[in-house]
């Protein structure tokens, strides 16, 4: 089986597995992979129709409706996914998202315990910040199937923008309006199985809140709601004024003064772009000279490869917050935030049924 020709690189969502441990071993491995493990090898399955009936034979149980969603998604991932094709891994332990490009065609792998349908893949980032990704398409990549083609409004080029370096996602170019899926074999678009397997309201609903704080809290104002949280764990803050800092947004001690051990000195990044080993080479030059007891980076789109290296052989002296960690403690102490971030980030607490295969 070869892979579909394409005059233009599609985007495609493939979860994997429910069991988190993947995610890793395919960034690892250069693998993109899916754990239907009852279904044998697909490589001579020619059409989706043969796909259906592979599927009503191995799972015999499965409604007619399971039966075409699943084979839908088996004959994309084997056939219609394409080299050079862009693939999207929703990387859960990190709440970050990978992008690979597929380097090769459908392959399977016999009894080595790991996921069995696999595709080679050149994993190019494999930590983008989800606040760099508007909404709508955070929105698609949120459906629960495995395998999802995201083709509406222009999904496909603002990915790619991404994958090229771009900091934040450009929204559709002019002109473009949502596609739509056309044919039976291409049943897999992210709005066709939202519409019938729902979508992670959990995910969701925590990128909608980093969205709000990207839009309120950018700049100076972040220093204000990392101020907030410290306050509520505990600590007396002062808030640098707007402006050039010296490297110090917050200084951060216990006490009624504020000064007493532990002290930190805090600085905040509010951009979605990674944040350099300089940055904290910085805030260690300026703890040392403060004499404070440690330092805290607040980086909302997460380090670079040398950074998070440094901050490996520095753990005991400067901590690091992305904004998985932010929204957290958002979540944690938001009952004693202050009124006018809770204006801000107005949220109610609802029980849902965790639907993510989460233990």
């Amino acid at each position: 089986m070869t892979a579909a020709d394409t005059s233009e690189p599609k985007a495609w969502l493939v979860r994997g597995s429910k069991n988190s441990g993947f995610d890793q071993w395919m960034l690892e491995q250069g693998l993109t992979g899916i754990d239907f493990r009852e279904i044998p090898d697909l490589s001579t399955v020619g059409d989706l129709a043969s796909m259906r009936d592979l599927v009503r034979e191995v799972m015999p149980h499965l409604t007619p409706g399971a039966v075409g969603n699943y084979a839908a998604q088996l004959f994309a991932f084997a056939s219609r996914i394409a080299i050079g094709d862009l693939v999207i891994l929703p990387v859960r332990h990190s709440g970050k998202l990978a992008f690979g490009v597929v380097t090769g065609n459908y392959s399977y792998r016999v009894g080595d315990g790991t996921l069995n349908h696999v595709r080679s893949v050149d994993w190019r980032l494999t930590d983008i910040s989800r606040t760099a990704i508007n909404q709508d398409l955070l929105y698609s990549l949120g459906a629960f199937s495995t395998v999802v083609q995201i083709s509406r409004n222009d999904a496909a080029w603002r990915f790619w923008q991404i994958a090229k370096g771009a900091e934040t996602d450009p929204g559709a170019r002019g002109g473009k309006t949502p596609t739509s899926v056309s044919s039976e074999a291409e049943a897999v678009d992210s709005d066709d199985a939202i519409a019938e397997e729902g979508f992670d309201i959990l995910r969701y609903s925590k990128d909608r809140v980093l969205g709000r704080i990207r839009e309120l809290f950018a700049g100076h104002r972040l220093s204000e709601l990392v101020a907030a949280i410290l306050e509520a764990e505990g600590m007396t803050c002062k808030v640098s004024p707007p402006g050039a800092d010296g490297g110090i947004d917050i200084i951060a001690g216990s006490g009624v003064l504020g000064i007493s051990a532990p002290t930190i000195i805090v600085q905040v990044e509010s951009q979605p772009s990674h944040v350099g080993s300089e940055v904290l080479d910085q805030l260690g030059g300026v703890v040392g000279q403060h004499q404070a007891d440690h330092g805290l980076l607040v980086a909302m789109g997460g380090l670079t490869k040398p950074a998070k290296e440094k901050v490996a052989m520095q753990r005991l002296k400067v901590a690091v917050w992305d904004e998985e960690e932010v929204l957290s403690r958002i979540y944690k102490h938001y009952s004693v935030l202050p009124e006018e971030i809770k204006k801000d980030i107005p949220l109610t607490l609802a029980w849902v049924i965790d639907e993510t295969g989460a233990p």
